[in-house]
């Protein structure tokens, strides 16, 4: 049944992934509908009052600091990502060689920018694929709900495999031996540098930070994944299932 479940999850993903392109595009390309990614379309699913009140709730919780509001724990993370993950891998070329329902391949489309991966490896189970994909569409849709369009958000870190661990630790000693990376349910989204696609487009960094954080939280908050704020790798440490 899972093995049922993640190739219709890979299908779904597929479909949303022919607007993505091997490296990040400035083109204004047309969404999907909106009814291929799950997300809250607060005017219609909610009444208006509700949704102030959500909003109030939120600003109240964020304004506690990020450290407080998003500090799941790694041990939080790694019961969800080896229950829904893959079993963890030896190298990069056993990754790519996993069927397309276990692992997803992760390139720059117009959702989200891959930075250049220097310990993890592009791949995520179809259902996380989905998640940022769900991230980078909402953060762009908040985007433009104050009139600001050509920020991406740019991930940092993917699926990391034992030789990836092994290389990171010779690196940073601190890193974990039994990170949720290692799953493909996990992967860091930068808080501090965004991609700009259009050279008009500005929104302060503080306030880029905020947007994403207000995305993080509501799906969070729906049950949808678990986030911790990374202040030393200046990113947002998120598990999907």
């Amino acid at each position: 049944m899972k093995k049922f479940d993640n190739i219709i999850v890979f299908f779904i993903v597929l479909l949303l992934s022919s607007a993505c392109s091997n490296t990040s595009s400035t083109d204004n390309a047309a969404y999907p509908d909106d009814e291929d990614i799950l997300y809250i379309e607060s005017d219609s699913l909610l009444a208006e009052s509700q949704v102030e009140e959500e909003q109030i709730s939120r600003h109240k919780k964020l304004s506690k600091g990020y450290r407080r509001t998003f500090n799941d724990k790694n041990d939080v993370h790694l019961v969800v990502a080896q229950k829904y993950g893959i079993e963890p891998l030896a190298s990069l070329q056993e990754a790519e060689s996993q069927p397309f329902h276990k692992l997803a391949r992760i390139d720059s489309c117009q959702y989200y920018a891959i930075k250049r991966l220097t310990h993890s490896a592009p791949y995520l189970t179809p259902r996380s694929k989905w998640m940022l994909m769900t991230i980078g569409k909402n953060f762009q849709d908040s985007l433009a709900s104050h009139g600001v369009e050509g920020y991406q958000i740019i991930v940092t870190s993917l699926l990391r495999t034992d030789d990836s661990i092994r290389r990171l630790r010779r690196r940073n000693s601190n890193a974990s031996k039994n990170s949720a990376h290692r799953f493909g349910t996990t992967f860091d989204i930068s808080y501090i540098h965004y991609n700009r696609t259009d050279s008009t487009a500005f929104m302060p960094e503080y306030r880029l930070k905020e947007t994403l954080a207000e995305v993080l939280y509501d799906l969070r908050r729906q049950g949808r994944c678990y986030v911790k704020y990374e202040v030393k790798q200046s990113c947002f440490h998120v598990t999907a299932w």
